[in-house]
């Protein structure tokens, strides 16, 4: 998940100016515009430090931690799940999401608050966010504990770290555009081991697999001429790990500021330039809610790795119309990849981000005009 967008407010002659679509709730858009209203810092440039960069950034408008993941039960049924926790300013909002690949189902719950003891907080020192009784908190050996419940199910796991942090982009600070507020603080743990269960009625099944995190925090802002992105984290069988986002322009294709991370199983992780970069998708699916239509095929080759992926969903309906939070129309969803890395065949799992769609795009501030 690499940015926000949508522009809630603009500060014109000392005054906020509301920019809103028709479908959103302007009671909220009210009460985010007045929170988002204190000037951005500049851009951090002291190393991060973990478990603290783990933790709450207040100085920063916007901030998320992102999981998603693959899991199996004892039976191999597959399931994806995502569990996301926004702040900005002092508003809170999480979305859950469960997708049953041998069912066909999709599901997903929200929640919005304004960040009170108890209800909604993110702490400072470490990981640990909360709104209501979702949950994501870091114990002191490293291993985070994920829960979240909704009328769909109930979701508890324990995640531990294949990987250490991978900083996206030089020092973790990944450029959106060129602009003094186009950028966020990108930090990802492309792998965990994830292991607990999932609660649906009278049934529990345990569950296992892979999960993703990641966490970014920053002002919030996109170029003007952004439309949206096409986001992947990708975990390949041989261990690897690839994230990777192309920014769309006016005309729909990349900027110059889309690209990525590539982390193998072993050594460091490096930068993924989109020039290096060849990208195609088709298969459009057509949401039958919001209208908005969306690729469902994607063919990446990354030359320099001689890697060459096809990704395709697990099911084509994983949108989230989240008009009771955050006023994001997007889809997010589990899929599945094969392909080859130097010739040899290769498959595996990735989560895909697409925002823009639906021209409703997620929230966010744009820069204070002075």
């Amino acid at each position: 998940m690499i940015g926000s967008s949508g522009h809630l407010f603009e500060e014109t002659s000392g005054c906020a100016q509301i920019i809103r679509s028709p479908d959103r709730p302007i009671t909220r858009l009210l009460l985010v515009a007045f929170f988002a209203l204190s000037r951005t810092p500049a851009p951090r440039s002291e190393t991060l430090s973990f478990p603290r960069d783990h933790g709450s950034h207040s100085d920063a408008p916007v901030e998320w931690w992102y999981y998603t993941g693959h899991l199996q039960d004892a039976a191999h049924h597959e399931y994806g799940f995502q569990a996301t926790f926004f702040r900005a300013r002092e508003m809170h909002f999480a979305h859950f999401a469960w997708t049953d690949v041998a069912r066909q189902t999709f599901d997903y719950a929200e929640k919005s608050h304004l960040g009170l003891p108890g209800i909604a907080s993110a702490a400072l020192d470490r990981l640990n966010v909360s709104n209501e009784d979702w949950s994501a908190s870091e114990s002191s050996d490293g291993r985070v504990r994920l829960h979240a419940r909704a009328t769909f199910g109930e979701l508890d796991l324990e995640l531990s770290a294949s990987k250490p942090p991978v900083l996206n982009g030089p020092g973790g600070l990944s450029r959106k555009g060129a602009g003094p507020d186009e950028y966020s603080h990108y930090v990802s743990i492309p792998r965990w081991k994830a292991a607990g269960s999932f609660r649906r009625q009278a049934s529990r099944l345990s569950v296992s697999g892979t999960a993703w995190f990641d966490h970014e925090w920053g002002p919030g802002a996109l170029p003007k001429d952004a439309r949206g992105w096409d986001w992947f984290g990708v975990q390949l069988e041989d261990g690897s790990d690839l994230m990777l986002y192309r920014m769309r322009g006016e005309n729909g294709e990349a900027t110059p500021f889309s690209g990525g991370t590539f982390s193998p199983a072993r050594g460091p992780s490096a930068p993924v330039l989109w020039r290096d970069v060849a990208f195609t998708q088709s298969s459009p699916w057509r949401s039958p809610r919001s209208g908005a239509e969306y690729p469902a095929r994607w063919t990446i080759r990354v030359r320099s790795l001689d890697l060459e992926l096809e990704i395709e969903p697990q099911l084509p309906d994983q949108e989230l119309v989240t008009e009771q939070s955050t006023g994001v129309v997007y889809w997010e969803g589990t899929c599945r990849v094969r392909g080859t890395r130097g010739g040899q065949p290769i498959t595996g799992r990735a989560y895909a981000e697409l925002t823009g769609y639906a021209r409703r795009d997620v929230p966010g501030f744009g820069p204070a005009k002075n």
